[in-house]
């Protein structure tokens, strides 16, 4: 299992070993342009609150990537990656004076983002070699009992007491 305190070392800038420091960086300049792409181009956002928005999403970095993802599987990590990022893309969205629908736009950069994640939970897997063990989904056999009657029931009238 991954510790990020065990994987700061003080021979590292500031204490944070070079992965971290990558990592955040393509994560920062992905955020930005696909935030640009579906915010700046689709929306008229400016280049200054799509970046206000991206500052503010790279902080789930430590979250969604190294606590989520490292005690879950890709599928868990990038689910709550989109809704995670949809809840705070809404809420920027609303700080920044954004004029248009905030809801459709917050959904649309959510599921964008998610696509990214899931190819950039790929590579931090890879990258810091998490380990983990299958989720395990008990399979039970219940066994259910299929059978004839060998005297079959026969309703006799003179038993009934009406």
């Amino acid at each position: 299992m991954y510790n990020f305190v065990e994987s700061c070392h003080p021979n590292a800038i500031g204490g944070v070993r070079m992965e971290h420091v990558k990592l955040i960086m393509i994560k920062y300049f992905a955020t930005f342009v696909l935030l640009y792409l579906v915010l700046g181009i689709a929306y008229g956002l400016t280049t200054s609150q799509i970046f206000f928005v991206s500052l503010i999403s790279l902080a789930l970095y430590f979250l969604g990537d190294l606590f989520i993802l490292d005690q879950t599987n890709n599928f868990i990590a990038t689910f709550s990656d989109v809704v995670i990022n949809f809840i705070v893309i809404y809420l920027l969205l609303g700080v920044v004076g954004f004029a248009g629908d905030r809801l459709i736009a917050a959904f649309i950069s959510s599921i964008v983002l998610g696509f990214y994640e899931i190819f950039f939970h790929l590579y931090v897997t890879e990258e810091f070699s998490y380990e983990h063990e299958p989720i395990s989904i008990g399979r039970y056999d219940y066994l259910m009992e299929l059978s004839e009657e060998f005297e079959p029931f026969i309703d006799d009238e003179e038993d009934d007491y009406y």
